[in-house]
């Protein structure tokens, strides 16, 4: 059975909420494409960038470091009609930050944290053109003794298969 699946292979940028991250609103970039689109799966691989604010150790000036999550993951689309789309699937791969470890060791050197992100992810996605969709993808975060933290991003879709053709 082959279906029509309207989701755009393309670049998403996107804003995110988390009610428990700080800072709680960050942003991020993925990829999106066909895996297997006669029967709409799709793949995902995203980059959330979070600024921390942190101290010098050496100076004392406060400066913004970067933390980073990339994630790969896999969605099936529940629902095609026309301009109109619903995913569910989910991902997982590795985050990386920045800390100081002047407050553990007193050394004032920083390291970098490895862990690994996971989440479980609805997404809704309405084509507006030809070359943009708008994305909103809800990703459901588990908290250890808290529960289920949803993440709310929103964002465009640029189409990269109707970009103008170079000249």
């Amino acid at each position: 059975i082959s279906i029509n699946v309207p989701v755009p292979a393309g670049i998403l940028v996107f804003g995110s909420y988390n009610q428990l991250g700080n800072p709680q609103i960050t942003g991020g970039v993925a990829a999106i494409y066909p895996v297997v689109g006669s029967i709409g799966v799709y793949g995902t691989t995203t980059t959330d960038v979070l600024p921390k604010k942190a101290i010098d150790p050496t100076t004392g000036r406060v400066f913004y470091a970067v933390s980073t999550s990339v994630r790969q993951g896999f969605h099936k689309s529940l629902i095609s009609t026309g301009k109109f789309s619903f995913l569910v699937g989910g991902d997982l791969g590795p985050s990386f930050s920045q800390s100081t470890t002047n407050a553990i060791s007193g050394s004032g050197k920083t390291a970098i944290t490895v862990s690994l992100s996971t989440s479980a992810t609805a997404t809704a996605i309405l084509q507006v053109s030809r070359l943009f969709a708008f994305a909103v993808p809800v990703r459901m975060l588990y908290e250890a003794g808290i529960g289920w933290n949803p993440v709310v991003e929103a964002g465009f879709i640029i189409n990269l298969q109707k970009l103008p053709p170079k000249k």
